[in-house]
């Protein structure tokens, strides 16, 4: 199945104002958003979906249901 560009509802490309490609971030970056699933390295990925997913990783990492003392 192909990402969708919210521009257009076409093929998440180059194209789509917020294509978002692996090479425009840095190393480190790229590396974690693509070892958690975020980002593909080489094909990119458009930006509200990138920042929606690891907004969600962030909280997700970073947030406890029980505090220890």
């Amino acid at each position: 199945m192909d990402k969708n560009c919210p521009f257009g509802n076409s093929k998440c490309t180059s194209e789509c104002a917020l294509f978002v490609s692996g090479d425009e971030l840095n190393e480190l970056m790229a590396a974690r958003l693509s070892s958690i699933g975020v980002l593909d390295k080489k094909n990119g990925s458009c930006s509200l979906k990138l920042l929606a997913l690891s907004g969600g990783r962030f909280i997700f990492e970073n947030t406890t249901t029980a505090k220890r003392l």
